[in-house]
């Protein structure tokens, strides 16, 4: 008998070396594991009742998902945006173990004038993230526009774009617009940046009248002529007059790199095609020249000749993609990218014709997703894909939609029932194209896989601005003054002694916020308890002109723990939480207005979850031994427990920093 099976298994391994029998015959081949992350897809059973929807047809294949697995709700951790609750997606940790506790971080021994940790950074994490952990596992992993998720860490896998990172040469789009007599350059100060102090997405330009331009221009008005200055590229802009009225009209721009041919005729509302243009940036001392695509759009043009132009760069480029061969790939097959809707902070929303543009370059950015998504999963083998679009959160977070079709918010009943409709069915629009991306993954996966769908939170009603560092600046606390031509604060950070930085935090020292060296340190001793005590209890009695107070809570450093799971060491001197329908806000100004209306009408950030199911998202999983039709209730789940849940569905131990625990109600066996 043994000399049997001992011929049989000499002839199996000749057969196997011989490629007749394949190895899996012998060896296990792992489960494929498909996590899809939209950013901001609010969830909840009041106003965005997704299940619902999908019960009546609008989400068909999310009821897919439904009738094949189970579902329910999540609720971020504070403070409730990004990158936080990626990197607890990600590790089944509360910020207090993976160290993120907000976008912009500082830490003591550097200037707080800027940022000195990125919370996007895969550096910020103090835990391995679950693709590590994975592809420790032999696993081959692909990470698609996942925040934190740059620079690469993996070493096998596959990393595509990433978002704010500090990697790579992203190229943001920027609108060029007519610099008039400055005032709109003025307001947004720091609002054209990326991010608020990084590079600008808004341009104000000037134009002139000229007698010499291109001679395919036939303008009945004198052709006025500009420079589109944007990442080392010089692109020359002629508006001009193709109407013969008998009147100044300008209805069109033509575009051209050497003031003789013309790549771009548009007039407004019209997007070019995609066009090629060289772009550089430095990194690492080194000048990088890039050779990529990009899209112009004429938002607007008035008869006057001002304008409002928007240039959107391919988003992929060979230093945005792991291994650099993905994005020629990628481009060649699918199509320059388009990886999300407009920037942060948004610019498209200060115009009517703003929403236009959105609502086009939003549906891009899905088709894009989709036939990338459909691209990645027939010709690159993974088995672990996790993907993200951003392009929920900016719908929800932008100026046009939230605010007038929740309820609770007070811009709710300044809009009719009929043009309520029409915003709910453009948000219902971009919930369908969602479920679009939903039904790749069911039809792409086999009975052995497993599909996830989650996402890292949803977004409140905004109505009102607290400008609290023009409330600092009052009390005699903040030294500033703004740029006369930017509009930009240049704070005397040796002579403040408190100030507010993005999104919740409050720096706080008697002595100044700069010592002489220019660093930050934290302080201690009577004086500086005093002034804080002090600055709290005027955030606790802050009301606006109703008499309503935007402070839910406020915590000091010592006890982020304990109140909010935050690292105190990437904390402000006091912590603070606003009341939904509040947003805490940097911006300064000349005549320091504390309370002021917002464009935007949607806003996500330091609002404590628990208390507002506007902040909630979904958690849809399928696959082998994962109970189906199982609705797991009303109440949310924590965001912490869906990290160790797939890993025991993967029949992996979870790592000993995990804080989270398996879901045990979505098992079959239990």
């Amino acid at each position: 008998m043994f000399k049997k099976r001992t011929a049989v298994l000499t002839i199996l391994f000749l057969l196997i070396s011989a490629g007749i029998i394949v190895k899996p015959y012998l060896f296990h081949k792992p489960q494929k594991l498909y996590w899809f992350i939209p950013d901001g897809m609010r969830a909840e059973p009041e106003v965005f009742k997704i299940f619902e929807w999908a019960e009546n047809g609008i989400l068909p294949n999310l009821k897919r998902m439904m009738e094949k697995g189970s579902y329910g709700y999540c609720k971020p951790v504070y403070p409730g945006h990004t990158p936080v609750n990626f990197a607890t997606l990600f590790t089944g940790t509360y910020p207090e173990v993976h160290g993120v506790s907000d976008g912009p971080m500082h830490e003591e021994g550097n200037p707080l004038s800027r940022v000195s940790v990125g919370g996007f950074s895969s550096a910020a994490k103090k835990v391995e993230p679950i693709w590590i952990t994975l592809e420790n596992l032999a696993r081959k992993v692909t990470l698609f526009s996942i925040p934190g998720s740059t620079p690469p860490e993996l070493k096998n896998g596959q990393t595509i774009v990433g978002r704010w990172g500090g990697w790579g040469a992203p190229f943001y789009a920027v609108n060029f617009e007519d610099i008039s007599d400055g005032s709109r350059n003025f307001e947004q100060g720091t609002g054209k940046r990326l991010f608020f102090f990084g590079p600008p997405l808004v341009k104000f330009c000037s134009s002139k009248k000229v007698t010499d331009f291109p001679d395919k221009i036939k303008s009945h008005s004198a052709p006025k002529k500009m420079e589109l200055n944007a990442w080392g590229s010089t692109v020359y802009g002629y508006i001009y007059d193709s109407t013969n009225d008998n009147r100044t009209n300008y209805d069109r721009i033509a575009f051209t790199f050497d003031n003789e041919i013309i790549f771009a005729d548009l007039k407004e509302k019209e997007w070019s095609e995609w066009l090629p243009i060289e772009l550089s940036k430095k990194i690492k001392n080194e000048d990088l020249k890039i050779n990529t695509q990009f899209k112009i759009k004429i938002i607007l043009l008035r008869d006057s000749g001002y304008y409002r132009i928007r240039f959107f760069y391919n988003c992929i480029n060979e230093t945005l993609a792991d291994p650099k061969i993905l994005a020629k790939e990628l481009t060649d097959n699918v199509g320059p990218m388009v990886d999300f809707v407009d920037n942060f902070p948004p610019q498209l929303i200060y115009y009517p014709e703003d929403k236009e543009t959105f609502i086009e370059e939003c549906n891009m950015s899905f088709d894009w997703h989709k036939e990338a998504l459909s691209y990645l999963l027939d010709k690159k083998d993974s088995d672990i894909f996790i993907h993200d679009i951003y392009s929920p959160n900016q719908m929800l977070t932008s100026r046009w939609w939230l605010g007038y079709i929740d309820p609770k918010s007070q811009l709710y009943d300044t809009v009719s029932a009929e043009k309520r409709k029409q915003l709910w069915d453009e948000v219902l629009d971009m919930y369908k194209k969602l479920d679009d991306i939903i039904g790749v993954y069911l039809d792409k996966m086999d009975k052995n896989s497993f599909f996830i769908l989650s996402s890292d939170h949803g977004a409140a009603p905004l109505h009102t601005w607290v400008n609290l560092n023009n409330l600092f600046a009052k009390k005699g606390w903040l030294k500033f003054k703004l740029d006369p031509k930017t509009g930009e604060p240049i704070i005397n950070w040796r002579n403040s002694k408190v100030v507010y930085l993005k999104f919740d935090h409050i720096y706080v020292n008697p002595k100044g916020l700069h010592n002489e060296s220019g660093i930050w340190q934290r302080a201690s001793g009577r004086d500086y308890e005093a002034l804080r005590n002090e600055v709290a209890n005027v955030l606790r009695n802050l009301k606006d002109k109703n008499g309503v107070k935007p402070l839910e809570s406020i915590c000091t450093w010592e006890n982020a723990k304990s109140e909010f799971r935050l690292p105190h060491e990437r904390c402000g001197d006091l912590i603070i939480a606003n009341r939904s329908g509040f947003g805490w806000n940097e911006k300064m100004t000349e005549n320091r207005e504390i309370f002021s209306k917002p464009l935007k009408t949607g806003y996500k950030q330091s609002i404590i979850s628990s208390n507002n199911p506007c902040m909630w998202a979904p958690f849809v999983v399928i696959g082998p031994g994962v109970k189906k039709n199982n609705f797991l209730g009303d109440e949310p789940l924590e965001m912490v427990d869906q990290y160790p849940t797939i890993l025991e569905l993967l029949k992996i131990k979870a790592p000993n920093f995990v804080q989270g625990k398996p879901i045990q109600r979505i098992f079959e066996n239990k």
